[in-house]
């Protein structure tokens, strides 16, 4: 969970980096968020338990528990598949839940441990979630083997969760495109309107200097009815002419 936390950290400062938005997050809408907070408490809220109740991590209530709390993360996945990154989320789950069920709990490397520096091999024996990997594992290769200093050791599965949060984080804050294209639309059809009102003033400026033009010919010439009466007004300019 805390290398998840990490590279969603990470996912933020991409994110930015990429000109995207943490308020394009919050345009968007999960089909029920709350799963994934239920399914997080019921594991920290194991974990408690067997704090002060130790016989907890012996029974089935441990790896039952920790069952459902991945039961409700991954309904929360499904639900959400078509977001960018869901899909190795549920992938990271899967390959963790497997290793779980198959050994009741997360089968943890001592050697990775001691490599990442971890304290936390005298809290094994009171933990729901985890336990100390021995001949007798099952699905050794997805437990938690990789070390990662300073964060302590974890699993494959979480690396690809990791991943799909990261991707998840990053895609959503990036700028919309489908917003900027519309932006760009309008701004292409206001200044091609600018365009052609300009154009139409070009046009009716030459189309009144021709008919001035004509006007000072025929009174230049002296035709008959050609000229102008006394005391009539010249026509205006044209005002969008210069």
């Amino acid at each position: 969970m805390l290398l998840a936390f990490v590279l969603l950290l990470a996912g933020v400062v991409v994110g930015v980096l990429r000109g995207g938005s943490l308020e394009n997050i919050n345009r968007v809408r999960f089909r029920l968020p709350w799963l994934v907070f239920l399914g997080l408490a019921l594991q920290l809220g194991a974990e408690a338990a067997a704090s002060r109740f130790p016989g907890i991590q012996r029974g089935v209530a441990g790896p039952l528990v920790l069952a459902i709390s991945y039961g409700f993360v991954g309904t929360f996945v499904v639900l959400n598949v078509r977001f960018p990154g869901a899909l190795l989320i549920g992938l990271g789950l899967v390959l963790n839940l497997s290793v779980i069920l198959a050994n009741g709990a997360m089968p943890v490397s001592l050697w990775a441990m001691k490599v990442s520096g971890s304290h936390a091999a005298t809290h094994l024996q009171n933990s729901v979630k985890h336990q100390a990997m021995g001949r007798g594992t099952r699905l050794g290769f997805l437990g938690d083997i990789i070390p990662v200093p300073p964060l302590g050791i974890v699993s494959v599965g979480d690396v690809v969760l990791g991943a799909g949060v990261f991707v998840l984080v990053t895609r959503l804050m990036a700028p919309d495109k489908r917003r900027i294209e519309n932006n760009q639309s309008e701004n292409k059809l206001i200044d091609n309107k600018l365009i052609d009102n300009k154009q139409g003033e070009t046009n009716q400026c030459e189309n009144n200097r021709s008919s001035n033009n004509h006007s000072e010919n025929n009174r230049s010439e002296g035709g008959p009815g050609r000229h102008r009466q006394p005391n009539t007004p010249e026509p205006p300019p044209f005002s969008g002419c210069r």
